[in-house]
């Protein structure tokens, strides 16, 4: 696993989503209030839409174009019209920093 400092937590509140890029991808940081901070995949399977402009609701983020929603703990599609699940990444918090692990095979190289 490669680790990546994306963000401090004051970057990301209780209850908000936000755009990170990591490794040659973008991602959607969720910090779910008293559950923790996930990441997953920041363009909805469904149509070309981000999820970091959509709506955190429990442990789901809500697609803002169709309303797909995607489990922020396994990436599982639970609503249509998405049909495919999304990629989730393991979220470290050091202090005030907030990484995302990227497998190897999936970093890019400096």
């Amino acid at each position: 696993m490669a680790r990546h400092q994306v963000a401090e937590l004051g970057d990301v509140p209780p209850g908000t989503l936000r755009r990170v890029a990591v490794s040659g991808r973008d991602l959607c940081l969720a910090h779910v209030p008293d559950v923790g901070l996930f990441a997953i995949d920041d363009v909805c399977t469904h149509e070309h839409a981000l999820l970091s402009d959509g709506e955190l609701i429990g442990c789901e983020v809500e697609c803002p174009e169709h309303f797909s929603r995607f489990d922020l703990r396994t990436g599982k599609v639970h609503s249509l019209p998405a049909m495919d699940d999304t990629r989730t990444y393991d979220v470290v918090v050091e202090g005030s920093d907030i990484f995302v692990e990227i497998p190897e095979s999936n970093a890019e190289t400096s």
